[in-house]
């Protein structure tokens, strides 16, 4: 069984509004036992918008990130010496998240989520993860057949085509089923000790120094190969419903002015967090969001999400 432990992990000393969004929803609606925000730095280096929701609020943990993390893992000390060679802050948080759930038990959550539903009875299982619809699965690489490609990027352009059109997420939402799925670690749940990550352990030790410093090698690619996007008893994968509502580049229609009145479609009857995929800061919105932009955006479905969680500090 997996403990009500949620942990989320932050580089930089600036928390955007965003991060801690992410954090006060999920310990408003799951209501965790503990609630950890692992940081670089010391608690009391940290500001930003994030930081003024969280600071005060009682139950949630700034933690700060230190060699302990990754000792007893068994795994030939292959995560503590990588961490020190990874320079991107993506690629050590994927170390972090395995070395956390490992020894410790709980879920992971990357920072670009709202927590919407509580998850308790997926607590049940002995670890979880979401699949979510790619358009370029990571098997298509090995394929030399051509037509492959070509329905790959005609799922590509198709879902791009939708992020424009209007009420984009309800007519791309049938087609759906025609893109690949695959394992994503973004929401990670593990009971302490999961073989699970001993065979990701296992697999990181049997790359060579090249690809293991590569982008997403210890992340998606690393999911994928030791799940082989199948649910197993170590590790049970939910559908694209309970975690990735709107897949990637679709969940721009969150953002979008006038979805609000639609967020009861955007969610999903098993839809427990939304992960909103913070890419579309800079790919679509070409800016950060903050509480200004909500302020510009009162009609928005993130704006309205953002809304409800804010309010209730003050309830």
């Amino acid at each position: 069984m997996i403990p009500n432990r949620v942990f989320f992990i932050w580089f930089g000393n600036k928390i955007p509004l965003t991060t801690g969004l992410a954090i006060l929803s999920t310990k408003q609606v799951q209501k965790p036992e503990e609630t950890i925000l692992y940081i670089e730095s010391g608690e009391g280096e940290m500001s930003g918008e994030g930081y003024d929701l969280i600071k005060d609020v009682p139950g949630i943990t700034l933690k700060k990130i230190d060699d302990s993390i990754f000792s007893d893992l068994g795994d030939n000390g292959i995560c503590s010496r990588l961490y020190k060679a990874l320079k991107k802050p993506v690629s050590k948080t994927n170390l972090l998240r395995y070395a956390l759930l490992y020894k410790q038990g709980g879920v992971y959550l990357d920072t670009d989520i709202i927590t919407v539903r509580p998850w308790d009875d997926l607590l049940q299982r002995k670890g979880f993860c979401g699949l979510e619809p790619v358009a370029f699965p990571q098997k298509l690489f090995a394929s030399k057949n051509p037509f492959f490609y070509m329905f790959a990027w005609v799922r590509f352009l198709w879902r791009l085509l939708c992020v424009y059109l209007p009420h984009g997420e309800q007519i791309f939402r049938p087609t759906e089923k025609l893109f690949s799925l695959s394992a994503n670690g973004a929401i990670l749940g593990s009971e302490a000790g999961n073989e699970f990550f001993e065979k990701a352990f296992a697999e990181i030790n049997a790359m060579n120094e090249e690809e293991q410093l590569k982008h997403y090698r210890l992340g998606t690619h690393i999911m994928q190969k030791v799940t082989q996007n199948k649910s197993s008893e170590s590790m049970e994968l939910f559908p694209p419903a309970y975690f990735y509502p709107l897949g990637p580049d679709i969940s721009m229609h969150l953002f979008r002015n006038g979805s609000a009145k639609r967020l009861d479609k955007i969610l999903l009857p098993q839809t427990r967090i939304i992960h909103w995929y913070n890419s579309v800061e800079k790919k679509y919105l070409r800016q950060q969001l903050n509480m200004k932009w909500l302020e510009e955006h009162p009609t928005s479905a993130f704006a309205k999400l953002a809304r409800d969680i804010i309010s209730f500090l003050y309830l």
